[in-house]
C-alpha cells in the first residue's frame, strides 16, 4: 500500500475512456445519419461512437470528433465528455489537458458522473486546471452521490485521512472506506482493517481487523496478507495458529518486490516456521503453492 491515493488518480486520470452511451442501439450508420439529418443529438454522438470503434470500417477519430462537436452543440453531454478525454489522451486531436477540463467541465454540471469523476482527478493532479484539493473533494463527492464509485469513495477516504482538501477526519474516512470496502475495494478493505486494529476513526476492534485483512489478503494484497499472519502469529483477534501464521507470512513475502519490506516479511515468515515440524512445514507450503497457482481464493 505504498502508492499514494494521488498516484492512483493520475493512473486513474490517464485510464479514462469513451463513453458509448446507452439508446439508439443495433442501429446502421445510414440509420443513424438519417435520424442525425433530422437533427437528432443521440443520433450525432452514437455516429461518433461508431466512427471511433470502426465498427462499420476503419476507425475515423476526426468522423467521430465531428459528430461528437456536432452533439454537443446540443446539449449532449456523453458527446462533451467524450471530446474531454480525446483531448485528454490525444486521440485524434493534439493532446490539450486544459481543453479537456473545458469539455469535462461543461458535461459534469449537467451532472454526467464519469466527467464529474474527471474533473475531480484533474483538479487532485493540477492536471489542465490549477491544483485545488478542495475542488477535487467537491467533485468527486458529486460524482459519488450518482454512481457510488468505490475508487472515488477510496479517494475521499484518503483526502480525510491526510487533511488533504478538507480538514483531518478519520471517522468521515473510515466511513468512506467502509462504503468502497462494502463493494469489495481492496485498498478499502486494508485501511477499514487499519482503523479497526488501531482503533482511528473507529473503535478498537480486532476480530473486525482480522476479517477485513483477511478479505484484503484473499485478493492479493501482501501488506493484508503480512498483517493476518501476524496476527495468527499473536492470536490477535483470531485463534492463535502458527500453521495459518506461516501460511500467510510465506505469502506475503512471495508476492512483495525484493525491499526492505519484503526482508520483514520473510523474517516474520521464517520466526512462524520455528514452531512447525519439517513435515507440518512441508504440507503448507503445498498449500501457498496451491493458492499462488489459483491466484486468490478463500483459506480457513
Amino acid at each position: 500500500m505504498a502508492r499514494t491515493w494521488t498516484d492512483w488518480a493520475k493512473c486513474a486520470g490517464a485510464m479514462l475512456c469513451l463513453a458509448a452511451g446507452t439508446g439508439i442501439l443495433g442501429q446502421s450508420v445510414a440509420e443513424l445519419e438519417q435520424r442525425a439529418a433530422r437533427g437528432d443529438a443521440d443520433a450525432e454522438f452514437r455516429l461518433g461512437v461508431e466512427y471511433a470503434a470502426g465498427r462499420d470500417g476503419p476507425a475515423d477519430m476526426a468522423q467521430a470528433l465531428a459528430w461528437y462537436r456536432r452533439a454537443a452543440a446540443q446539449g449532449n453531454v456523453n458527446a462533451m465528455y467524450n471530446l474531454g478525454v480525446a483531448y485528454r489522451n490525444g486521440l485524434g486531436v493534439k493532446r490539450d489537458d486544459a481543453e479537456a477540463v473545458k469539455w469535462y467541465r461543461r458535461a459534469a454540471e449537467p451532472g454526467h458522473p464519469e466527467a464529474r469523476f474527471a474533473l475531480g482527478v484533474a483538479y487532485a493532479t493540477g492536471r489542465g486546471v490549477k491544483q485545488d484539493l478542495s475542488k477535487a473533494v467537491y467533485w468527486f463527492r458529486k460524482e459519488e452521490e450518482r454512481t457510488g464509485n468505490s475508487l472515488t469513495e477510496v479517494f475521499l477516504g484518503e483526502m480525510y485521512t491526510n487533511a488533504e482538501g478538507v480538514a483531518k477526519d478519520d471517522a468521515e474516512a473510515m466511513r468512506w472506506y467502509g462504503k468502497a470496502a462494502a463493494e469489495e475495494n481492496v485498498v478499502a478493505e486494508y485501511r477499514l482493517a487499519e482503523g479497526y486494529l488501531m482503533g482511528t476513526g473507529l473503535k478498537a476492534d480486532a476480530a473486525q481487523a482480522a476479517g477485513w485483512f483477511r478479505k484484503a489478503a484473499e485478493q492479493g494484497a501482501s501488506p493484508a496478507q503480512y498483517q493476518l499472519g501476524l496476527m495468527y502469529e499473536s492470536g490477535e483477534g483470531v485463534e492463535q495458529s502458527y500453521v495459518q501464521a506461516y501460511f500467510w507470512l510465506a505469502l506475503a513475502a512471495g508476492r512483495e518486490p525484493a525491499s526492505g519490506a519484503r526482508e520483514q516479511m520473510a523474517n516474520e515468515r521464517d520466526r512462524a516456521s520455528t514452531h512447525l515440524t519439517a513435515e507440518l512445514m512441508a504440507e503448507t507450503d503445498v498449500q501457498v503453492k496451491g493458492w499462488k497457482e489459483q491466484g486468490t481464493g478463500n483459506r480457513e
